[in-house]
């Protein structure tokens, strides 16, 4: 009884040995490419970001995300805003000489609502955006609404067809890490909430050049 025992465990470990490996790939074939390893660095991960007010008359009803050309080309005196409206109106192909940019255009939300990458990875051809979206749930009378506009570079691309997957995770907070500050302020005690996340796609392609 003791040696049939012996040989099940034995059988049992090398089955499991096996076995390892090659759950290994599925797991390592996700890189990281950025990722938040401190608080302090919330607002980092984009390399673009502005701020658009609701009283400017611009309103964002729903979140947007779209690809964009190498954010070079945008006109320097123009918005990232804009822009990204003029490139829902007309076509462009990127090749493996361009950069390939990720704008996003949260909903609109009040002045102490807070967003930031949290995380940004690469799956093969597919790449996932991770921000999180923390709601402030404290009292103030004085408010105004906004969208945040967030450029992410994901660099060159060999020619080939991509996508993209942005995930809104939304928080909630009640306290400022430093309530004394105005705008440049980050949530202290943001916890996850009770629904799911908001996902938004898009779908590219990347040629040789000319």
């Amino acid at each position: 009884m003791m040696m049939s025992t012996m040989k099940l465990i034995s059988v049992s470990t090398v089955v499991g040995v096996l076995l390892f490996p090659a759950l290994l790939p599925a797991q390592d074939s996700a890189t990281t490419i950025k990722v938040l390893k401190d608080r302090t660095e919330r607002g980092t991960l984009n390399a673009r970001r502005e701020i658009v007010r609701g009283d400017s008359g611009k309103w964002n009803d729903a979140p947007r995300l779209q690809h964009a050309p190498p954010i070079q080309r945008k006109p320097p005196k123009q918005s990232l805003d804009d822009w990204a409206d003029q490139l829902a109106e007309k076509k462009f192909q990127p090749t493996s000489n361009d950069d390939n940019w990720l704008v996003f255009r949260s909903r609109q939300l009040d002045d102490n609502d807070r967003v930031w990458v949290e995380r940004i990875e690469r799956r093969g051809n597919e790449f996932l955006v991770v921000l999180c979206e923390a709601i402030w749930q404290g009292y103030y009378q004085k408010t105004f609404t906004y969208y945040p506009v967030l450029g992410v570079n994901l660099g060159r691309l060999a020619p080939g067809n991509y996508k993209a997957k942005w995930v809104i995770q939304p928080l909630q907070f009640k306290r400022f890490e430093d309530p004394g500050k105005p705008q440049d302020n980050w949530p202290k005690d943001e916890q996850p909430v009770a629904k799911r996340p908001v996902e938004l796609s898009v779908a590219f392609t990347v040629v040789s050049p000319p």
